[in-house]
């Protein structure tokens, strides 16, 4: 059996300003993004804002872009643009679990290509997936809530075949709410976790963690004097 990794945290955005905030402040491993996502950025340069995204988070985090076309053809068309622009190193390509999106993972994982499984709903989608060489599956999990479908017996069956097979790929939980969520799908055997920087920052927002630095700092100058550091030796 194979050893599972250290979990992956990554950023569901395509917004250079967050992703320069937040990669700054934050354990991220990696960007996603999907043309929703790169909607939301505005009007921008598909290829020049690809291209900024990699400039900033550099070669060791890995980046996430979706294709466009629907046929298989079409969907290898643009997994080479894409990797023309920003190149291979780390750079894996989204395609949506269909048919066809099937029939292109094989072709090009056969090439050697990286590539994320996306829009997966059900456990068989994983299971074909996984058989077709993805290395990564991003299961979206709160739309499956959203549909009043359970995602835990999907996340769960997926990684159970991860493990009982010893696959190198890995489960991507995406599509999230709230910090719940997230923390469930690392329970049920998610490898990976992409969230919104919104979900990022509400985390560390609590008042009780502002409060508690505020007595810590109390109880220090209350001994040590207001505006006292801890003294170099």
């Amino acid at each position: 059996m194979r050893s599972r990794a250290m979990f992956e945290l990554m950023l569901d955005t395509a917004n250079l300003e967050e992703i320069k905030r937040y990669t700054d402040y934050y354990p991220v491993s990696g960007i996603t993004t999907n043309p929703t996502i790169l909607k939301a950025a505005g009007k921008i340069d598909f290829f020049k804002h690809l291209a900024a995204i990699r400039d900033i988070i550099g070669q060791e985090r890995s980046l996430h872009v979706q294709v466009v076309s629907h046929d298989c053809q079409g969907i290898i068309d643009d997994a080479q643009k894409i990797m023309n622009v920003i190149g291979e190193e780390n750079t894996y390509i989204k395609i949506p679990v269909n048919e066809e999106g099937l029939k292109a993972i094989k072709e090009l994982k056969a090439r050697g290509v990286r590539v994320t499984a996306t829009a997966v709903y059900t456990a068989m989608q994983g299971f074909l997936a996984l058989l077709a060489g993805a290395d990564y599956i991003a299961v979206y999990y709160n739309r499956l809530q959203s549909f009043d479908i359970d995602p835990s017996p999907v996340v769960s069956s997926i990684a159970e075949f991860i493990v009982r097979h010893e696959s190198s790929s890995k489960i991507l939980a995406a599509s999230f709410k709230n910090s719940t969520q997230v923390l469930d799908s690392i329970s049920l055997g998610a490898d990976s976790a992409t969230v919104p920087v919104s979900l990022l920052s509400t985390a560390l927002s609590m008042p009780a963690i502002g409060l508690a630095i505020s007595d810590f700092e109390k109880d220090w100058e209350s001994i040590h004097g207001v505006g006292s550091k801890i003294p170099t030796l």
